[in-house]
């Protein structure tokens, strides 16, 4: 399974969310969100709220769902800390949200369900 990741801060902590099956491919901001899916076609996109970019994560969320309606492309997954972000990012049109303290939980229940 291919995932992409848009976090600022989990970039530097990679190593902690390595699963068994899962290629994971980490960018700092998601300015680029568009070019990077449509290049890496993943087949999951973690977004971040907040990053030191221009795009929050639910404008990215907002140019993805444009370029990639529901179900032509990745399944997009929100994964801030924050709830109220989160929640914010489901409205923008992510698929799910996940707190950052539960990625590689989600990543490996994932990565079952898609298989090898």
């Amino acid at each position: 399974m291919k995932v992409v990741v848009f976090d600022d801060v989990l970039i530097r902590r990679a190593r902690e969310y390595e699963v068994p099956n899962v290629n994971l491919r980490f960018f700092a901001h998601a300015d680029d969100a568009v070019a990077v899916v449509g290049r890496e076609r993943p087949d999951v996109v973690l977004m971040d709220y907040a990053m030191d970019a221009h795009a929050s994560g639910e404008d990215a969320i907002r140019a993805l769902r444009a370029a990639f309606p529901r179900g032509a492309g990745a399944r997009i997954v929100a994964i801030s800390s924050d709830e109220h972000s989160n929640e914010r990012m489901l409205a923008a049109g992510a698929d799910d949200a996940v707190p950052k303290s539960h990625v590689k939980g989600y990543l490996s229940r994932l990565s079952k369900l898609k298989g090898p």
